[in-house]
């Protein structure tokens, strides 16, 4: 494994563990809190997190079907009149999906990440580029999830 793919894994397996301490003891109460009107609540930060690891796995040639499209599929926003499924729904795909991806990252090749794709993301347009957005992408969103914990009353995240 090269050392930008290693680097890639290295940070796939910090988030992977990161969502599992982020997502502790938020209960389907605390999910639909939102600390205001212009703010995503848990629910939706959960949901969505888990759908871009399925947008992970499809650019990877997993093509696997994410489990909630209706309310996240292709990065669609906060529905305010859903009702979003329980805390234990969002989050039981995250281990299996997880899963599956780190092998596949890491039998990536330098040339793979160079490989151009039909659509641009802010970093570039290739498998690199759009690799190393969603790992920043869920960067942001675990810290949302992390400020959204600390608003409902919950300790911060731990990170061991």
């Amino acid at each position: 494994m090269s050392n930008s793919i290693k680097h890639l894994v290295n940070q796939f397996n910090l988030q992977t563990r990161l969502f599992n301490n982020v997502t502790v003891g938020v209960n389907d109460d605390h999910s639909h809190v939102q600390m205001n009107n212009n703010t995503n609540h848990i629910a939706w930060l959960t949901g969505h997190t888990v759908s871009t690891r399925y947008m992970l796995a499809n650019a990877l040639g997993l093509g696997i079907q994410e489990p909630f499209p209706a309310y996240f599929e292709n990065g669609k926003g906060i529905d305010k009149d859903a009702k979003y499924p329980s805390m234990g729904e969002l989050t039981k795909d995250w281990a299996s999906i997880s899963e599956k991806i780190e092998p596949a990252l890491k039998n990536l090749s330098e040339e793979a990440l160079d490989n151009t794709l039909p659509y641009t993301v802010p970093t570039g347009n290739t498998l690199g580029d759009f690799i190393s957005f969603l790992m920043h992408h869920e960067a942001y969103t675990l810290g949302q999830l992390g400020i959204s914990r600390k608003y409902v009353g919950l300790e911060a995240m731990k990170y061991g």
